[in-house]
């Protein structure tokens, strides 16, 4: 279709069309005017993936890693070859704006969907979510960068009211906005839910028409997060274009209204209309259909989302250099033990989840290395908070098709079957939750029936768990198990479908190896507790697993290390604890897994220790492990790559996007965050992550930027120029030598920090302004070169209202990791006069 002419369309506008293209039509999309051919733009979340419009049975995709593995890479070739992939899996979905990247600092390792945003310093999440931005734009969909701005904490986030300075604002939360606007502009920005020195962001002109419009001279989009727009002229005078989603609740005829009372002004609806259709325009690339023989799988996106996955892999210990393994010594022996042994993550929970295509399995991925003779595995002990999804030995009742059964109903069906269904599907999918797809003629209210055979692969005891969000009852062969009908057990954890969902109950059943047993779900969609527009459609979760008794399978997994040359242990969290909507409560654990890795570690002491989490956790037993890998959540790849790095098909070059703290109690945000005080102070000001510990000179367990390879590298020849005037000079050069002294060919992550040796104000020891990843054969050499602006030696002066860099001495640092152990070379400069500026 043709560009929109934005002027002439405008003018032909009725003031209630324009209204209508203001906010949502549905969950995703928005409305289309046929009249003036203006179409309608559809979403989908990000940032690992794109789901597509569905969070029921919607098309597979391809799952990449979670943001803080990306942050891993410290690669920003690799993230403009992710967002490409990811902008062309958004145009095959139907999409044309992608909502992410999520660029937010974690002040705190607790936030519930830390693991969607890059890691905890701005240089690093700013600069590579502009190259994923570049990508996903290259394929002409819109990136809607998030959650603007300083979006720390997730349970009933919209209550919360943070008291920030300004300065802290310019230089940690606001400046990976900043420098995503100024390297790649993205089309959308979303808004966070909380406010923010008094006045929510969706309705703050200072955070939006001041700041990114005037100062930073950005002309995009402004879209409300999901449900966080609170106010109708407020909003819109503020510069918030794009109520989602729809249907409206503050626009229609409220809007209309404000502008009758002259509360909001015809120029200020026609700005954000203007908006609106720019974006339209430049998303015009994907608004034409895709080639459907070249889309979906492939090997290309396969070997992308591998490489994303091992390139992000820190390791971080090597002791004795008992890794990497070799596959090819034969008579050794193996073991993989643990929760992801079984269950490996593969994302967090919430928005970012979708079905992928497939996921790689650590056991498959083992067994093809070394041979299935070679390997044993016991799951030791389960790290969940809720039943593994039953994703595995089910069929369609009456076929062999693999899955679940669905009959929708307008009212209560009865056991004789006798009545009809008004819709009916089947899906894969053990978690159901209905918010954007129900089948037409079903409203609120309605009733579903959910069938599927069992067959049991084994004789056991199986342990079957039932979530609802509704009122539902499970039943096995006809026999009511589970009723969450009459009543629910009071919540004490936070639960899945953000939150909403009720507890699970379970169920204990004995099976025969070779029997079916027919499971049954029956919800109705009403809810006993209220929500909340589109998390109000209900949903339902079937979980299983076998059942057993703890201490004999720790015992039995104990033993079985014992008697092989190398267990392989895989655990940590998953979506049960890291999920959008909630946040944790400690940095531990499960206890049992603990135990767990304590215990084999006390009876082998070559157990390779393989933890995944998106943020950081507590790591009790490290003393006591000679090896410690830590494969964040790795997508669909994650077995495989887990195996490539173990074994040294790929040399690890991932470091740490976010601090590992010996303690809570050792966190920035220690004192303000959590739900007790809903008025968030960030006392620690400009201090956060390494800046934070190297300050307080309180090393923390492993520092931003650390981790070990299987080879080793030198760094020499450090230039850094005497003087720098930036009156007169845009940019100045800062190179350095590396060379792989080691044996291997590997990557290494060079890190450029600056220091400000004669500040008037306090400041962090060092802050990273520079990082390549470079790759280099066994014994090769190469110089990097950096080139340093204004940014990298610029700090908020409230006092001046501007960024300033200040007329003193500076030192160039070249480190490993933010560890002041880890530094390597330094050389002083002078600037030697003041600068002054403001935008971009």
């Amino acid at each position: 279709m043709a560009l929109i002419d934005v002027d002439s369309v405008l003018a032909e506008l009725t003031i209630h069309e324009k209204i209508k293209l203001l906010a949502g039509k549905d969950t995703w999309s928005t409305f289309a005017l046929e009249r003036l051919n203006i179409p309608a733009l559809t979403t989908t979340d990000g940032p690992h993936g794109a789901r597509g419009t569905s969070f029921f049975n919607g098309p597979r995709g391809m799952l990449l890693p979670c943001a803080t593995a990306m942050g891993a890479t410290f690669d920003q070739d690799l993230m403009s070859a992710v967002g490409k992939m990811l902008g062309r899996e958004t145009r095959e979905k139907g999409c044309q704006v992608l909502l992410a990247p999520t660029v937010c600092l974690q002040r705190s390792p607790l936030i519930g969907r830390g693991f969607e945003a890059f890691g905890e310093d701005p240089w690093l999440s700013g600069t590579l979510a502009s190259a994923y931005v570049n990508g996903v734009q290259s394929e002409g969909v819109a990136c809607a960068i998030k959650h603007y701005a300083a979006h720390d904490q997730s349970t009933n986030s919209q209550e919360d009211s943070i008291w920030v300075s300004e300065r802290t604002l310019r230089e940690l939360h606001l400046l990976p906005f900043q420098i995503a606007m100024k390297q790649a502009n993205p089309w959308s920005v979303m808004t966070s839910y909380h406010s923010i020195n008094g006045v929510h962001i969706a309705e703050d002109p200072w955070l939006i028409n001041q700041m990114l419009r005037k100062d930073w001279g950005w002309d995009g989009l402004v879209m409300s997060d999901w449900f966080g727009t609170y106010s109708t002229a407020e909003a819109l005078n503020a510069g918030m274009d794009l109520e989602m989603p729809g249907p409206t609740r503050w626009r229609g005829q409220l809007l209309l209204w404000s502008i009758a009372s002259k509360k909001v002004k015809q120029e200020t609806l026609d700005f954000a209309v203007r908006n609106f259709l720019n974006l339209i325009n430049k998303v015009q690339p994907s608004l034409q259909p895709v080639d459907p023989s070249t889309a979906g799988d492939s090997p290309e996106k396969r070997a992308l989302c591998r490489k994303v996955a091992t390139d992000s892999i820190v390791l971080l210990k090597n002791e004795k250099s008992i890794l990497p393994l070799n596959p090819t010594i034969g008579g050794k022996t193996y073991a993989l033990i643990g929760p992801g042994a079984l269950y490996p993550a593969v994302s967090g929970g919430g928005s970012a989840d979708l079905v992928p295509y497939y996921v790689s399995q650590p056991l498959d991925a083992l067994k093809e290395l070394v041979g299935a003779g070679n390997v044993t595995t016991n799951i030791g002990c389960y790290g969940h908070l809720f039943t593994p999804l039953l994703s595995s030995s089910i069929m369609v009742p009456g076929t062999s098709e693999e899955g679940f059964y669905l009959e929708y109903f307008t009212q209560e069906p009865d056991s004789s079957g006798t009545t009809n269904p008004v819709a009916t599907t089947t899906t894969t999918q053990a978690q159901m939750y209905f918010a954007d797809n129900l089948p037409e003629g079903i409203t609120e209210g309605y009733w579903v029936r959910v069938s599927t055979t069992y067959l049991a692969p084994e004789t056991r005891m199986i342990e079957v768990g039932l979530c609802v969000l509704g009122k539902g009852r499970l039943y096995v062969d006809g026999v009511e198990k589970i009723d969450l009908f009459t009543s629910q057990p009071k919540k004490t954890i936070q639960t899945p479908m953000f939150d909403q969902a009720s507890m699970e109950v379970t169920t204990v059943i004995d099976v025969k190896e070779g029997q079916k047993y027919e499971i049954v779900v029956i919800l109705h969609n009403e809810r006993l507790t209220a929500g909340v527009g589109a998390l109000n459609a209900g949903g339902l979760r079937i979980g299983c697993c076998e059942h057993f008794d703890p201490a004999t399978k720790l015992s039995e997994a104990v033993e079985l290390a014992r008697s092989v040359d190398y267990p392989i242990v895989i655990a940590g969290l998953n979506a049960d604890w890291e999920s959008e909507g909630l946040d944790r409560k400690s940095l531990a654990l499960a206890p049992q897994v603990d135990q767990l890795i304590e215990a084999v570690l006390s009876v082998n002491p070559n157990a390779i220790i393989v933890t995944q989490a998106g943020c950081p956790i507590a790591i009790p037993w490290v003393e006591s492990s000679k090896t410690l890998v830590h494969a964040w959540y790795g997508g669909q790849e994650t077995g495989a790559a887990i195996m490539d790095v173990l074994f040294g098909k790929v040399n690890p070059s991932g470091r740490i996007s976010v601090t590992f703290p010996k303690r809570l109690e050792d966190t920035p945000g220690f004192l303000s965050f959590g739900k007790q005080d809903k008025m968030l102070h960030y006392g620690e000001g400009v201090f956060i992550g390494y800046r934070y510990y190297e300050k307080l000179r309180n090393p923390p367990l492993f520092s931003f930027g650390y981790g070990l390879s299987y080879t080793t590298f030198v760094y020499s020849d450090l230039n850094v120029p005497k003087e720098i005037n930036l009156t007169k000079q845009d940019t100045f050069q800062v190179s350095v030598k590396v060379q792989n002294t080691g044996s291997r060919d590997g990557a290494e992550v060079v890190q450029l920090y600056v220091l400000d040796l004669t500040s008037s104000v306090q400041r962090p020891v060092k802050e990273l302004k520079g990082y390549r990843k470079v790759h280099l054969p066994a014994g090769s050499s190469v110089d990097v070169a950096f080139t340093l602006d204004k940014y990298a030696l610029s700090f908020w002066s409230q006092e001046q209202e501007k960024w300033l860099a200040e007329k003193g001495t500076f030192e160039i640092c070249i480190a490993t990791s933010a560890d002041p152990n880890d530094e390597v070379l330094r050389q002083p400069f002078d600037l030697v006069a003041e600068y002054l500026w403001s935008g971009l």
